[in-house]
């Protein structure tokens, strides 16, 4: 891929105007093999360019907006001063990267908060783009993150919702989840209909984005407004009913305005695990490439689904002799919700350079949920549908056709959550004792309300579903009794923060980073107690400030060349008592915030005339005064004396390794997760146990994900993708060790992927999901799992006008 052009503020490096692009030189990259304690492949081979071959079928257009050039017309006309002739200053904005959709290789991100070269940001980056999620047909955020290492799934006490997992800590429910840069912190079901591409900084980024992000965040980009007349309707089917429908139309209605409408619909039996799911998001942007870029985006989603099953574990691992699809649920499960939101986006680019950025966004979330968990039973069930006294445990080797299974519903979920978040960044490079000074700044606001409901009367906690056996999945059942809903809690937040961040160049082979942030963070939380008449038994209400969270981050980086980048790099982060799903009691709220700090040393090389970009990090993450029971008041009180970590490599190539074999790879080695001290904590029958010294849950030493592409003909691509984790444990209750009672045994999940294209604007697209339908645990809670998903076969026709 070839770098962008230099803008006017290059004038202000200290490199050369013109740098030869050369391949890494052996010296450094062997020093950084060395440190690593890795081996890389030297690369007299990679060094070159590839050999030269026929230039496949021309991909479509792109949808990202074509390089502005001069023409005669906008030329100036020269000033007379004096005796001189003096031309007027003429910007000619870089050709812009290759479209997202085109490629699965990027130089650039917005995790920084504004666009940045991924080699200045000393941290680890991952990024699914357009391509991948379009070739290996990823619908959800959930699908999408299985091509990326390093995060796992936790299942939530109703089974229904899920807990990503980062390098073993928490990203959904701190708060880690951001869209276009903000929060976007509510459970709903998030599709990739509107997505440009998904980011992930592994490692503490409070310094960046505030409260949260331990073992790093995960940024949903949404599609933008381009300056072409463009559309895509893509129409999917496949098995279990399967039935997708969606658009991108983009018109370009001015010389700098365009509009963008993106939709979606979804409809699927899925064998009992119903989905059907609606969106749409129209987007509007004034003044593309002036100076004044204003964007409209109106966001709609409404869910309608029934979710997958829970299963038991079987004599303490993953079921192997049912199959993944198999659904023993009810048609009275439900998984509901509408997500809805405005965002406007104001993009003021200065004169002589930098640009100022400001976001709003508000909107509104509902959700409920109530799902089935299914056990195994060795002896018929009763007439309520339960296990009767004295059966003994199911194994895999009685496990059969005939094996009785008892069905239970969870917690019942339900909850509204309303979100405000603006923000405001201001980017320059501006030149200080003779030293260029990449200078990144801003301030955001976030107020979050939250009011939840719990289910009482018949159904409750563990309510009984009837019973099923093994070899009747879908057998249709209902229940007769559905939740009924009243007020549980309710919460109430307000951040607001401001950071600065310098990249100063210290030579034009060195660049130093630098940046603090500041919070103050408030939150009020009510409980309502109810009596066994239904009356409001009592209230509470508490409330926790925190006046002066301070987050930073430094990195030192050496780019001897164009090609290579070596970073050393210490980020700082913080959680406080209330986060998405976790809230304050009066035991946590005036316990401080927790700490976090993250070490990495790594490098980002690139290879094939920078075709092929590779990128290595060796990291240690702590958190090291977590929040813990204290000692000498057992169940009364909490302090900060807990502490654990993570340590490990993650390895990342992606890019083209000649014109028509193209790869993402992305893998972590997580060589130590462990809780290094903690607490009194108490099991579920109140005895005393200490966790220090045992492995966190959700940390599998081996995870990763790789999609080759490659084109034999001019009109046929095909692609192949292998993704899964070794061994894997849940959380034990709440002190985050493993569960070693239950595993899910490390899996390997293959999919594949057949395109025909008549001409550059109509395809034929066949893809296989989990092609040998392979049994692996999925999300895992200690007393059960979600399976992973069946082989699922889908065509797809799409077209472009």
């Amino acid at each position: 891929m070839t770098r962008p052009a230099a803008t006017s503020s290059d004038a202000l490096t200290d490199s050369p105007v013109t740098q030869a692009r050369t391949a890494p030189s052996l010296l450094p990259l062997g020093a950084l093999a060395a440190g690593f304690g890795f081996g890389l492949l030297a690369g007299s081979a990679l060094a070159q360019s590839p050999a030269s071959e026929p230039v496949p079928n021309p991909a479509p257009a792109p949808t990202s907006t074509p390089a502005s050039t001069p023409t005669p017309a906008s030329i100036p006309a020269p000033v007379q001063a004096g005796d001189a002739l003096v031309l007027p200053a003429v910007t000619v904005r870089a050709a812009p990267e290759e479209s997202a959709r085109e490629t699965l290789q990027t130089t650039t991100t917005t995790l920084g908060k504004g666009v940045q070269d991924i080699r200045d940001i000393p941290q680890a980056i991952s990024v699914v783009t357009e391509k991948l999620i379009d070739d290996a047909r990823l619908d959800t955020l959930k699908q999408t993150l299985h091509y990326t290492s390093g995060i796992t799934f936790a299942a939530t006490e109703n089974g229904t919702d899920q807990d990503i997992r980062l390098r073993g800590f928490p990203v959904a429910t701190t708060g880690d989840l951001l869209l276009d840069g903000m929060r976007d912190p509510s459970q709903y079901d998030r599709d990739t209909f509107n997505y440009d591409r998904v980011e992930i900084l592994r490692g503490s980024a409070s310094m960046i984005y505030g409260r949260g992000s331990t073992g790093g965040i995960i940024n949903q980009v949404t599609k933008k407004p381009a300056l072409v007349d463009q559309s895509d309707v893509v129409v999917t089917g496949g098995t279990g009913s399967y039935y997708r429908l969606t658009g991108d139309l983009n018109l370009r209605t001015d010389e700098n305005a365009a509009f963008r409408l993106n939709a979606m619909m979804t409809r699927a039996s899925n064998h009992g695990a119903r989905i059907d799911k609606r969106g749409i998001a129209p987007s509007y942007t004034w003044g593309l490439d002036t100076a004044d870029e204003i964007n409209l985006s109106l966001f709609y989603l409404n869910v309608d689904n029934i979710p997958m099953s829970n299963l038991r574990y079987l004599r303490g691992s993953v079921a192997d002799g049912i199959r993944p699809r198999n659904f023993y649920g009810t048609r009275s499960d439900f998984l509901t919700g509408e997500a809805a939101y405005g965002q406007l986006a104001w993009r003021h680019r200065l004169d002589g350079g930098g640009e100022i950025r400001t976001q709003l966004r508000a909107g509104v979330y509902h959700r409920s949920a109530w799902g089935t968990t299914a056990g195994y039973c060795s002896n018929p069930l009763t007439t309520t549908g339960s296990c009767p006294e004295g059966s003994y445990p199911v194994t895999a080797e009685t496990l059969g056709a005939d094996t009785a299974m008892t069905r239970t519903g969870l917690t019942p979920r339900k909850d509204r959550f309303r979100g405000v978040y603006a923000q405001s960044d201001y980017a320059r490079t501006h030149r200080w004792f003779g030293l260029r000074n990449e200078i990144l700044a801003g301030v955001d606001l976030a107020r979050e309300s939250v009011d939840r409901y719990a289910s009482f009367g018949t159904v409750r906690v563990n309510y009984n579903k009837g019973g099923t056996f093994v070899g009747t999945p879908d057998d249709g059942a209902s229940t007769m009794s559905v939740p009924t809903w009243r007020p549980s809690s309710d919460y109430r937040a307000t951040t607001i923060g401001a950071f600065a961040q310098d990249l100063l160049w210290l030579t034009p082979r060195w660049k130093l980073l630098g940046g603090i942030r500041v919070d103050r963070f408030e939150a009020d939380n009510g409980q309502i107690n109810y009596a066994t008449n239904n009356s409001i038994q009592s209230t509470s209400q508490t409330k926790i400030t925190y006046n002066a969270l301070f987050s930073h981050r430094w990195g030192l980086l050496y780019q001897p060349s164009d090609t290579q980048s070596y970073h050393v790099s210490f980020s700082t982060s913080f959680n406080t008592s209330a986060d998405t799903y976790q809230y304050t009691t009066p035991a946590v709220a005036d316990v401080p915030a927790e700490r976090s700090r993250n070490v990495e040393i790594g490098a980002k090389l690139d290879w094939l005339d920078g075709g092929l970009s590779t990128r290595f990090a060796l990291f240690r993450t702590d958190k090291y005064n977590e929040r813990t029971l204290d000692v000498d008041f057992s169940r009364a009180s909490y302090t900060l004396s807990g502490q654990r970590h993570s340590q490990g490599l993650d390895v990342e190539v992606v890019g083209k390794l000649s014109q028509r074999l193209e790869l993402y790879a992305s893998y972590t080695w997580t060589q130590k997760a462990l809780i290094d001290r903690a607490g009194i904590i108490f099991d579920n029958s109140g005895n005393v146990t200490d966790p220090t010294g045992q492995a966190v849950g959700l940390s599998p030493r081996h995870s990763g994900a790789i999609w080759l592409g490659y084109q034999p003909m001019d009109k046929l691509r095909l692609g192949l993708g292998l993704r899964g984790t070794a061994e894997n444990h849940p959380l034990t209750g709440g002190t985050g060790a493993a569960l070693k009672s239950v595993k899910a045994p490390g899996y390997v999940a293959w999919d594949a992927m057949a395109e025909y294209r008549f001409n550059p604007d109509l395809f034929l697209q066949l893809n296989i999901t989990n092609l040998t339908d392979k049994v692996y645990g999925d999300q895992l809670y200690p007393s059960f799992y979600v399976p992973g998903e069946g082989r699922v076969i889908r065509l797809s026709l799409g077209a472009r006008f």
